[in-house]
């Protein structure tokens, strides 16, 4: 390949990198500019971290349900239908 004008192409490149520098010390200043990250929640979302709270404090046992059915077990008046019990059975396989 025949480059006829030298003088224009190194013009070119020495141009270019005047406009590299210029980029780099823009970005060097914008790296050393101490930026703050903020967060800040919604009304919904504040409400919703309280509920969630409250609900992970809570026991996972119904203590009513469970004394209402060791009632009924002991006593005798504890019935479940088969195709109730069928029904569950299937469901939770299938």
């Amino acid at each position: 390949m025949i480059v006829n004008n030298v003088n224009s192409m190194a013009n070119l490149y020495s141009s270019n990198a005047v406009v590299a520098t210029r980029y780099s010390n823009s970005a060097t200043a914008a790296r050393n500019t101490q930026k703050r990250d903020e967060l800040s929640l919604s009304k919904e979302a504040q409400s919703f971290s309280e509920i969630l709270k409250k609900l992970r404090g809570e026991s996972e046992v119904r203590q009513d349900k469970v004394t209402k059915y060791e009632q009924q077990i002991s006593s005798g008046n504890y019935n479940v239908s088969a195709e109730n019990i069928a029904a569950s059975i299937l469901l939770t396989r299938f």
